[in-house]
């Protein structure tokens, strides 16, 4: 990226950073969090647990693959409000 740039536009090349170390991860914690959830449905605190990561992260990931149709919300709510998520069948 050419000086010029970097400077008008800072912030670009932090999300763009950010966008590349997630398109790194993805794969793996695809794999990571559909087969935990193929185990039995989770809430999002079980799974960031389970990874050791935090729960905003594990939100992320799992409202990303809701989006496109690899997890579901179960009708199943936990005693402290939590949804538990599960793989869609077929997927």
């Amino acid at each position: 990226m050419p000086e010029e740039s970097k400077e008008k536009f800072p912030e670009s090349v932090e999300v763009r950073g950010e966008r590349r170390e997630t398109a790194r991860q993805e794969p793996g914690m695809r794999g990571k969090i559909l087969g935990m959830l193929r185990d039995g449905p989770k809430t999002i605190p079980e799974v960031a647990r389970s990874l050791d990561i935090e729960p905003h992260e594990a939100a992320w990931w799992i409202m990303g693959y809701v989006r496109y149709g690899s997890v579901r919300a179960t009708e199943e709510v936990t005693e402290e409000g939590y949804y538990k998520y599960a793989v869609v069948e077929g997927r």
